[in-house]
Order: structure tokens, then C-alpha cells, then sequence
């Protein structure tokens, strides 16, 4: 199977996440509604604040949810299965920017305006990866979802042979009339398109 390999690092990384109870952010989710809620109809509303309770449930899930999402591609549903991953890793790649910001900034002080500074810490909280096992997990989570790929359908069918090939194997099997040029079979005594003798040649 073409994506064994991504399955198995994909798994890895959801029994690591498991270990270090690494889930999905639910509150990323609702804080993209409330940025986004005052360009969303009153008609909409009810039905994207039910579709990100469901959401918030599958990234509560964590490891568990990555787990089903691998199921999934293994039965052939890779869309569905890869967007369950990325619920299950809380926009995981996402996550792991922000952490990787967040500590680059710590380290080198590169951001000194107060408000820059609790933005990020605000950002950063939205994520808990409460582990290294966590954030190991959700890291080799991540790669493996980017790996899985939709298996293409290989047909298999016996190949032609090569126009070369089989240029030889026709050559081998015929003979040329030196009058006309046509090709008649190999044991032929005489042209069939203009009628030369070959036993007088």
C-alpha cells in the first residue's frame, strides 16, 4: 500500500498524543467564529455554531480522533480521513508554529511591544499540547497526514512492446520486394503488389 509508511508515522504520532494528552484546540475553533461571527447572516449562525460543536468534539478527541481518521483512510475514505486528522491535531501544523514562534520569542526578546506580546501569549493558549509526548505526537500526526495521499487505481495491463521491439520482430518475420518496396512474408516467392519474381532475381 502506497501509504503504509504515512499511516504508520500517523499512528505513532496518535498514541504519543495519547501519552501526553495532547488534544485539539476546541477553543481555536470558537475563537475563529467570534472573529468571523459579524460576517455571518443570523440565518447561518445556528447552523455553523452546531457544525463547530461537532468540531470541538472531534478535536477534544485528540489521539483518538487522529486513530479514527487512519481508520478511515484505510477504508479507502482519504478526504474524509485526512480532515479528521487535522480536527484530531487541532490545525496541528498551525499549533506547531505558533509554539515554535512563541518560544523563539521568549529566547531572543525579538518582540518587545507589550500588546504584540500578549497577542501571542493569547494565541499560544489556545493550543495545549501539555506534553512532549504531545507535541511530538502531534508533530509526527502532522507529517503523516500530509504524507496520505488518495491511491491512484493502476490498470494493470500487459505493456506494448516498444516500437523499436517490435520493429525487429517484424523485420525478422518478413522480407522487401526490390521492385515496389512492399513487405510480404519471408518465404514468399514472388510480390504480391507488383508481381516480381523473386526466384529470377
Amino acid at each position: 500500500m502506497e501509504n503504509k509508511k504515512w499511516i504508520f508515522l500517523t499512528l505513532i504520532g496518535a498514541v504519543l498524543m495519547i501519552i501526553g494528552s495532547a488534544v485539539g484546540s476546541t477553543a481555536f475553533y470558537a475563537f475563529l467564529y467570534n472573529v468571523f461571527s459579524d460576517y455571518i447572516s443570523d440565518d447561518l449562525k445556528p447552523l455553523i455554531s452546531g457544525i463547530l460543536a461537532i468540531i470541538s468534539f472531534l478535536a477534544a478527541g485528540g489521539g483518538y480522533t487522529v486513530i479514527a481518521g487512519v481508520v478511515l483512510v484505510v477504508l479507502k475514505w482519504y478526504r474524509l480521513g485526512r480532515i479528521i486528522i487535522s480536527f484530531g491535531t487541532g490545525f496541528g501544523l498551525l499549533a506547531i508554529i505558533v509554539y515554535i514562534a512563541y518560544y523563539v520569542v521568549n529566547l531572543t526578546g525579538i518582540i518587545t511591544d507589550p500588546t504584540m506580546l500578549a497577542y501571542l501569549t493569547e494565541i499560544y493558549g489556545l493550543f495545549s499540547f501539555n506534553t512532549g509526548f504531545g507535541f511530538g505526537g502531534t508533530v509526527l500526526a502532522v507529517i503523516g497526514r500530509m504524507g496520505l495521499k488518495k491511491q491512484k487505481e493502476i490498470t494493470k495491463e500487459t505493456p506494448a512492446p516498444q516500437e523499436e521491439e517490435a520493429s525487429e520482430v517484424f523485420d525478422a518475420q518478413v522480407k522487401y520486394c526490390p521492385n515496389c518496396g512492399k513487405a510480404v512474408p519471408l518465404k514468399a516467392n514472388f510480390c504480391n503488389e507488383c508481381g516480381t519474381d523473386f526466384d529470377e532475381r
